[in-house]
């Protein structure tokens, strides 16, 4: 949370110049500013999607904020694996059609996840990463998925085109009722 903090500072400096017009919650916003940075310092394209449009959610920003940055996390550490040549992370947030639903996306072009184990990743404890005599890792998917069905959505992960991962989430009920629909 110290993260979106920090980003809601630099939101009076620089909010709109990253590209956020889609996006309206400042805790979302500054998330976003914060995430594009730690990507940037560490070598990682982080892009938000043109199709991004997500207006007035009405669940709690601590609710999209622990989702999107976990996702995002895992993103980071699945792109800088070894030999990665150019990574890239792209965020599309948008309302589903029709529908109360936001919709959380994001596209890594690292390794991605083996069609047998997509299930697996949202386990809590299970990880792709062995830190000996570190803080347990494993947990940021599984809160994902958990946070997710809490709501009455969805979490799941699919191949991306050209290698890598799609970690969609879906969370009925979490926008304000009124007229939807992507840009």
């Amino acid at each position: 949370m110290l993260h979106t903090l920090v980003g809601l500072v630099e939101l009076g400096r620089c909010g709109e110049g990253v590209g956020l017009s889609g996006v309206h919650d400042p805790f979302v916003k500054a998330l976003l500013i914060v995430k594009t940075a730690e990507a940037e310092e560490r070598g990682v394209a982080l892009k938000l999607s043109g199709d991004t449009a997500l207006l007035n959610p009405a669940v709690a920003p601590a609710t999209l904020v622990s989702v999107l940055g976990n996702l995002i996390d895992n993103a980071l550490d699945a792109v800088l694996a070894p030999s990665r040549p150019s990574p890239l992370i792209e965020v599309a947030l948008y309302e589903e059609d029709d529908a109360d639903a936001a919709v959380l996306r994001v596209t890594d072009n690292g390794p991605g996840v083996a069609s047998g184990q997509r299930e697996r990743v949202f386990t809590d404890g299970w990880s792709t990463k062995q830190r000996p005599g570190r803080e347990p890792r494993g947990l940021g998917l599984a809160l994902v998925r958990q946070v997710a069905e809490e709501c009455g959505g969805t979490a799941r992960v699919t191949a991306r085109e050209g290698g890598g991962a799609v970690f969609t989430v879906r969370l009925p009920g979490a926008l304000r009722a009124r007229g939807r629909g992507r840009s």
